[in-house]
């Protein structure tokens, strides 16, 4: 049986019942670094006389090769991540996918997660999407942008302290009117909100791991004609057929044709 359990992201509180049960019964813990595991093993009082297995995003596959599946039915194990939720731009799909491939009983214990705590926090209403990390330069980071920004739902991503400012200038830069909401060091003695529009944010201390909230823009209506309205639309057939083709079975060709012999 493998137990996909969340740590806290800064205040050890927030372990629950649980996640506290499935690290104390646990044979086996695959982890993201072990020294961060175990030091939070000993902070739970939690002994150490367990497997520590290494399974981070640089060799999934690889330790996933060397594994026997019924070692993983026939044992208690453990996967965490250094903190929140496995598999929430951390690694831990894999090893979901290797239980479904395999038949091996798996659950999954909620808990902690940055970008939900920060979604809350924000205020913000409505369907939201989750990015995680922005590509860091080039073309793909600014198409990843121009996605979020034109998008009608609410994003939220993660971002370093090394790079929040220069996102924060290209929001200033592209939407300097829609509020945004920052957070870091969540549920820790310093945790941080910051709420404005992108124009009128300044960051005095950029130290700590970022949440970024962007509020939805504004709905675009989109205006929808029927066959019958464009037809008699005071356009040329040319581009009255390319329109009516759209939204018929038939080929502008023949769309075409059939006006100009009106």
């Amino acid at each position: 049986m493998v137990t996909f359990t969340p740590t806290p992201i800064g205040n050890l509180d927030d372990i629950s019942k649980r996640a506290l049960l499935a690290l104390q019964n646990a044979e086996i813990i695959f982890c993201e670094d072990t020294r961060v595991t175990k030091k939070l093993l000993n902070l739970l009082n939690i002994p150490l006389n367990k497997e520590f297995i290494s399974m981070h995003s640089h060799n999934e596959d690889k330790v996933l090769s060397k594994i026997d599946p019924q070692t993983l039915k026939s044992k208690e194990v453990v996967y965490v991540s250094d903190a929140g939720m496995p598999a929430i731009s951390d690694p831990g799909s894999k090893l979901v996918k290797f239980c479904q491939k395999h038949d091996i009983p798996y659950t999954v214990i909620p808990g902690a997660n940055a970008a939900l705590t920060a979604f809350v926090a924000s205020g913000f209403e409505g369907e939201f999407c989750f990015h995680a990390f922005l590509p860091h330069k080039g073309n793909e980071r600014n198409e990843k942008l121009k996605e979020i920004i034109n998008s009608n739902k609410i994003a939220i991503l993660y971002e370093s302290p090394h790079r929040i400012e220069k996102l924060l200038n290209e929001l200033k830069e592209l939407i300097p009117d829609r509020e945004i909401f920052l957070a870091k060091e969540l549920t820790k003695i310093h945790e941080t909100y910051i709420k404005g529009k992108a124009k009128d944010i300044e960051l005095k201390n950029t130290k700590g791991e970022w949440v970024v909230v962007i509020d939805k823009g504004e709905n675009k209506k989109t205006l929808e004609l029927s066959y019958d309205e464009i037809s008699a639309l005071p356009i040329p057939p040319k581009e009255k057929s390319k329109l009516l083709a759209k939204i018929s079975e038939k080929s502008a060709k023949e769309i075409y044709k059939e006006l100009i012999n009106q």
